[in-house]
């Protein structure tokens, strides 16, 4: 297992809009009633394994590169396993946003 650490809201929304990160929003369907997050990848936790996995070709098809900096939210207790689970297929630059969804929306303008 990996290790991965969290991300302040801000940083995560600075690195995003600025090209350089993506979010996972892997919050279960039942809580994504809360909002959306433009731009996310929304992945239902269940599915972060089959959806995040690389080709047998070794290529990333939902997020194009294996060093892309991704920012996972979710329920916050799921959130840095979630994080681990997407280190674990072979992606370099993972975290969890610290807060979550709510940390977020709080520091959207």
């Amino acid at each position: 297992m990996s290790v991965v650490d969290s991300i302040s809201a801000a940083e995560a929304l600075s690195h995003t809009r600025e090209g350089d990160a993506v979010v996972v929003d892997a919050r279960p369907q039942v809580v994504r009633h809360q909002g959306s997050l433009p731009g996310a990848v929304v992945v239902d936790p269940t599915d972060v394994r089959s959806r995040l996995a690389p080709t047998p070709s070794g290529t990333f098809p939902v997020i194009g590169h294996r060093d892309t900096e991704i920012n996972v939210v979710s329920v916050s207790s799921q959130a840095p396993r979630i994080a681990e689970q997407i280190a674990d297929l072979g992606y370099t630059n993972v975290h969890y946003v610290d807060g979550g969804f709510p940390a977020l929306r709080r520091t959207t303008p």
